[in-house]
């Protein structure tokens, strides 16, 4: 079984991403770690927290992050996610509590328990950053960074940038600077992945709590995109990174590369510029089918 720690700014499909991985019979999770972004940390908190009380998994320990970028203003992306990061849908209050240790230190303890640990990046990657330069031992605990952020071809924040990377490029400088293997699942791919409403509710059966919270999380993104393009459709760019995570085989195709992180003060801020090299697998193409039934798991919670 693999055992996988959880980095998020938890928004709507950070949720959804969650759900996939404890869905998935293959996956422990040991661990999640909160981060700024979408929203506010305070609020990436109270999201976790309550959606794992939701699903009665209290027992995964979370861990507060770091509150902002480390060198920018922070951005937020509260017009898709809204003000609590979770569209305003309710979710019952909780008793569950953060752990003591802050996420570097959570990070390091996890490492150190479970060698070889695969950390899903779900938001900017300020943590990894901090937690690496800390603890420089973990360039050689943990197994793999798998992360969704960057963007080959067009961006989604500006032309050029992705929101994750946008968000704290230097962090993500710093984390391609180590020798941990890593993957990246870039925006490309997954705005190719673009689901209706109607598509969306042929998933889900009647009278099912997880897919009527999958739903409801859905909503705001649903109009967002209709003002945009016309259509009430979303898009699952954490969701996508996860059904990679869980099985690779929904990459239809992936390069093995290298990147580096624009950090001037200029139109090209956070964009992900590829060069040679052979650090990392990039993915290009997903499988819609396999991507879609990985997703339909969630159903099962």
């Amino acid at each position: 079984m693999k055992k996988v720690l959880i980095d998020t700014d938890c928004g709507i499909d950070d949720a959804i991403a969650i759900l996939m991985a404890l869905a998935c019979k293959d996956f422990e999770v040991v661990g999640i770690t909160t981060v700024s972004g979408n929203v506010y940390v305070d609020k990436v908190n109270q999201n976790v927290l309550r959606l794992l009380s939701f699903l009665n998994r209290e027992d995964i320990p979370v861990f507060r992050g770091a509150s902002g970028p480390l060198s920018q203003k922070p951005v937020r992306a509260e017009t898709i996610h809204g003000k609590d990061g979770l569209g305003s849908v309710f979710l019952p209050e909780t008793q569950k509590s953060l752990e003591s240790q802050n996420a570097i230190e959570g990070i390091y303890l996890l490492a150190k328990q479970n060698p070889g640990l695969t950390i899903i990046t779900l938001g900017p990657l300020t943590n990894i950053a901090m937690a690496v330069n800390l603890y420089p031992e973990l360039n050689h605990l943990m197994g793999n960074i798998i992360a969704m952020g960057g963007a080959i071809d067009r961006g989604n924040v500006t032309r050029y940038a992705e929101f994750n990377f946008y968000a704290d490029p230097e962090s993500v400088q710093y984390v391609l600077n180590t020798p941990i293997p890593m993957e990246i699942i870039p925006w490309d791919p997954c705005a190719e992945q673009m689901f209706t409403e109607e598509e969306i509710k042929a998933l889900i059966p009647e009278n099912n709590r997880v897919g009527d919270l999958f739903l409801s999380l859905q909503q705001l993104p649903f109009s967002f995109v209709e003002k945009y393009y016309g259509v009430r459709s979303t898009i699952l760019p954490d969701p996508c990174a996860m059904a990679y995570a869980i099985d690779e085989k929904v990459a239809l195709r992936k390069l093995v590369g290298d990147i580096r992180m624009e950090l001037n003060c200029n139109t090209h801020r956070g964009e992900t510029v590829q060069c040679e090299g052979d650090r990392m697998n990039i993915i290009l193409k997903l499988d819609r089918i396999k991507f879609l039934n990985i997703l339909k798991t969630i159903l099962i919670l």
